[in-house]
């Protein structure tokens, strides 16, 4: 996938005299900045205010600042300091031309190599400047020496500013001698952007009380050198990236998902198809990673949610994990689907530089099908009330369940409660399509030394974990009903 280029491009017009003295082998001719037509994104829907496009870049008002670092130049320029040949902002104000009012004439140099930093440093449309979004001035943090330019420590979440940093740091420039030609700085986005759709496609009405991703990143400071890509800091973060407060304080009908409705998590809407991006810091493959692949507790994504047909809604959490390895990169957005089929939830996504190239990737969580759910037996003779199963004269409790796919896979108990009144004999096997039936106990201990002056009650959690190591949370498959074994007191 290719990188989102805007560019804008460095014009020299006809010589013009110049009223100060000019260095040795120096010609004199002023600037003017062409903005070249870029192709248009394609991406369906209209772009959110934190994506700037070439057509947005170009909106009179707005402005860049150019930094040109002059090297081996032998000559005189009073203006310099030190090695630092251009320092000023350009605003742009028509079609196609980057207007230039500095009273200021830049000479061009026929000798030495010219090297160009450049951002965009007011954003019209948001009414804000780089040096207010980052609380400080941005081009204090240029060093000409090392050709760095340090961005200060930003927080990010899903309230902030949506200012959209493009900076160019690629430009080494050696002019003609003969003539003087365009200069190109290729503009890159410094942010990822990330959109979240909840989407539902069960036969059932689901509140949603949230969803939250943890481990991202959401407050660091970025350098960025004449070549390469940013390299970014990591630095101590107060907020999360997704404001679950304001989200959970919603009207419930309104983060209630009906079959085949949608919801813009970030955005807050219903009934869209391509949810609006926020920008985020660039996150690594740890970011984005469990703790322990081993553990679905760990896994950053949770989702906290109910079926409303169920009679005593009961509030269900699901952990997902992205898959491994994934990363989100500078100038790319993520567009991800939380997609609710019938008991289960599926991780979509989709990945898109801002601009050009259409290019997708996507990568969907397995799922549990043809599941029976588990059902306990009890004692013989005992007529067992719905949803609890009450242990009777000591003996054990068989509870039966069956899973037709995945075959290979493992499936485990995690027993929650009481757990030391009981043992579940297995607590695990093999998922076996051409032998989907299992048969568990479920046997207390009744060692005297163990208070038994109120009831003692174990729930049950299902997980099977796939042939490629990734868990799944399948209680909802297999114990729908929720069942509690109790062991009466004594």
């Amino acid at each position: 996938m290719r990188k989102a280029f805007l560019y804008i491009l460095l014009i020299f017009a006809a010589a013009v005299s110049c009223r100060r003295q000019d260095p040795p082998h120096q010609e004199g001719e002023a600037i003017r900045f062409v903005a070249e037509e870029g192709i248009a994104p394609q991406v369906a829907g209209a772009p959110s205010k934190a994506i700037l496009t070439d057509g947005t870049l170009k909106t009179n008002g707005n402005r860049i600042h150019v930094l040109d670092v002059l090297s081996g130049f032998t000559g005189d320029a009073s203006w310099m300091d030190e090695n630092l040949y251009i320092d000023d902002e350009i605003v742009y104000s028509g079609a196609t031309v980057w207007g230039y009012y500095s009273q200021r004439l830049y000479p061009w140099t026929t000798d030495g190599v010219h090297q160009f930093f450049s951002w965009l440093s007011y954003d019209t449309a948001m009414n804000m400047t780089a040096d207010t979004f980052f609380g400080s001035s941005v081009a204090a943090g240029f060093d000409a020496t090392q050709r760095t330019l340090t961005l200060p420590a930003k927080e990010l979440n899903t309230e902030s500013a949506q200012f959209d940093f493009l900076y160019a740091n690629t430009a080494n420039y050696i002019m003609p001698r003969t003539e003087t030609a365009p200069v190109p700085l290729a503009m890159q986005h410094l942010f990822s952007a990330v959109g979240i759709l909840l989407r539902n496609e069960s036969q059932d009405q689901i509140l949603v009380h949230n969803v939250s991703i943890d481990g991202l990143k959401n407050k660091k400071s970025a350098t960025i050198s004449f070549v390469g890509d940013p390299t970014t800091t990591n630095q101590t973060a107060s907020a999360s990236f997704i404001d679950n407060a304001l989200y959970a304080a919603l009207p419930a009908a309104t983060r209630t998902l009906g079959n085949g409705s949608t919801y813009d998590l970030l955005a807050r809407r219903s009934g869209v198809e391509v949810p609006e991006y926020r920008i985020i810091w660039p996150q690594t493959a740890a970011d984005l990673a469990p703790a322990d692949a081993e553990n679905f507790l760990t896994y950053p994504i949770t989702v906290q949610y109910e079926y409303l047909n169920d009679e005593e809604h009961i509030q269900h959490t699901a952990h997902l994990r992205f898959p491994e390895g994934t990363t989100f990169k500078s100038g790319y957005r993520y567009a991800y689907t939380l997609l609710f089929t019938q008991r289960h939830i599926q991780l979509n996504f989709v990945v898109n530089p801002w601009n050009y190239d259409l290019n997708e990737w996507s990568f969907t969580e397995q799922s549990i099908s043809e599941v029976t759910e588990l059902d306990f037996k009890g004692n013989e003779g005992y007529d067992k009330p719905n949803k609890t199963c009450r242990i009777v004269g000591g003996n054990s409790v068989k509870g039966t369940f069956s899973i037709v796919n995945p075959s290979g896979a493992v499936w485990s108990i995690e027993p929650v409660g009481d757990v030391e009144y009981f043992t579940i004999s297995p607590n695990q096997g093999i998922v076996d399509s051409d032998n989907p039936d299992y048969e568990f106990n479920v046997i207390p201990n009744l060692d005297p030394a163990l208070d038994r002056s109120t009831d003692k009650k174990l729930k049950f959690r299902f997980y099977v974990r796939f042939t490629d190591g990734s868990v799944h949370d399948a209680n909802t498959e297999i114990n729908r009903d929720n069942w509690t074994v109790i062991l009466p007191k004594n």
